[in-house]
C-alpha cells in the first residue's frame, strides 16, 4: 500500500491546505464618502476649510506570518474644520459627529515585541475642538480643548511588551454624559512633556488606567494615566519623552564648538596672558614672603 501511495500525485488544492498562504486584507465596503476642501486668505495668513461625510459599512481582515487584524465600521460620521496660520503658528477649529458601531482587534509580533490591541465603540457623540500650536527651531507648545456630548458604550485595551519596554492599559465607559478635556504639550529639542486633564458630568460609569515605560527609535517615554467616573468624572494624564538622539546631536555640536573656541588664536593668546599674569603674581607673592622671612630673622628678642 505504501508503494502505491508514492505514485499518487498530491492535488494542488491539497498543497494549499497543507501550506496555507498569508491572507491579504479582504475589505467589504458598502459606504458613501464625500469630502471637500478649499483655501482662502492670503500668503501672510492662509486659511483652509474642509468638510467630510461618511456612512455605510466597511469591514476588513488580514493575517500573515507575524500578525492578524480585523476591523468593522458601521457608522455615520460628519466633520468640518477650519485651519488658520502656517506651520510655525496655527489654530484649528473643528466640529465632528459620529453615530454607530466601530470595532477592531489586532495582535502579533513586532521584532522582539509582542502586542495586542482591541476596541469597541457603540456611541452617538459630537465634539467641538480648538487646537493651537506654535514652534520655532525645535521649541514649541501646543494646546487642545475638546468639548463633547456622548451616549453609549466604549471598551478599549492595549498591551506592548518586549525590547521596546512595557505599555499596558484599558478603559470602559457606559452611559450618557457631557465633558471637556484639555491637554498641553511643551517640546524642547531634547524632551517633551504632555499633561492633560478633563471633567465629565452625566449618568455614566467610567474607569480605566494605563502605564508606559518604553524606548522607541531613540526616544524614552514614561507616562501614567487614569480616569474614574460615577456621575462626575475626572481624568489626569502625564507623559514625558526624552529624545536621546537629539541629546547626542547637541552634545556633538557643543564638543565641536568648544574645540573651535579652545583652538582659536585669540582665545589662546588670552589664555597665555592670563597664565603669564598668574605666574608673575605667584613670583611676586613668593618674593614678598621671602622678604618677610628675612626681616623676621634679623629681629632678635
Amino acid at each position: 500500500m505504501s508503494d502505491l501511495n508514492k505514485n499518487i500525485p498530491v492535488p494542488k488544492s491539497m498543497n494549499k491546505i497543507m501550506h496555507p498562504q498569508p491572507m491579504p486584507k479582504q475589505p467589504v465596503s458598502q459606504s458613501i464618502n464625500n469630502s471637500t476642501s478649499s483655501s482662502v486668505g492670503n500668503s501672510h495668513l492662509p486659511v483652509n476649510v474642509s468638510a467630510e461625510y461618511k456612512t455605510g459599512t466597511v469591514a476588513s481582515a488580514s493575517v500573515d506570518s507575524h500578525s492578524a487584524s480585523a476591523s468593522f465600521d458601521n457608522s455615520t460620521t460628519a466633520s468640518a474644520n477650519m485651519t488658520i496660520g502656517t506651520s510655525n503658528a496655527s489654530t484649528n477649529i473643528g466640529v465632528n459627529a459620529k453615530t454607530g458601531i466601530v470595532a477592531s482587534a489586532s495582535g502579533g509580533l513586532d521584532g522582539n515585541n509582542i502586542y495586542a490591541n482591541t476596541s469597541y465603540s457603540d456611541t452617538t457623540e459630537i465634539h467641538a475642538t480648538i487646537e493651537s500650536q506654535a514652534n520655532y527651531k525645535g521649541v514649541g507648545t501646543s494646546t487642545k480643548v475638546d468639548a463633547y456630548a456622548k451616549s453609549g458604550t466604549e471598551v478599549e485595551a492595549h498591551m506592548l511588551a518586549g525590547s521596546k519596554g512595557l505599555d499596558v492599559g484599558g478603559s470602559v465607559s457606559s452611559g450618557s454624559y457631557i465633558g471637556v478635556n484639555a491637554s498641553n504639550t511643551t517640546s524642547l529639542r531634547e524632551a517633551s512633556v504632555t499633561t492633560s486633564a478633563g471633567v465629565s458630568v452625566g449618568e455614566h460609569l467610567e474607569a480605566g488606567g494605563s502605564g508606559e515605560a518604553t524606548f522607541k527609535n531613540g526616544k524614552a517615554t514614561v507616562g501614567v494615566s487614569g480616569d474614574l467616573a460615577v456621575l462626575v468624572g475626572v481624568n489626569v494624564d502625564v507623559s514625558v519623552t526624552v529624545d536621546t538622539h537629539q541629546i547626542q546631536k547637541d552634545a556633538k555640536v557643543v564638543a565641536t564648538e568648544t574645540l573651535k573656541i579652545v583652538n582659536d588664536p585669540v582665545v589662546q593668546k588670552v589664555g597665555n596672558d592670563v597664565a603669564n599674569t598668574a605666574n608673575k603674581a605667584e613670583n611676586t607673592a613668593k618674593k614678598a614672603g621671602n622678604d618677610v622671612n628675612k626681616a623676621f630673622k634679623k629681629i632678635h628678642f
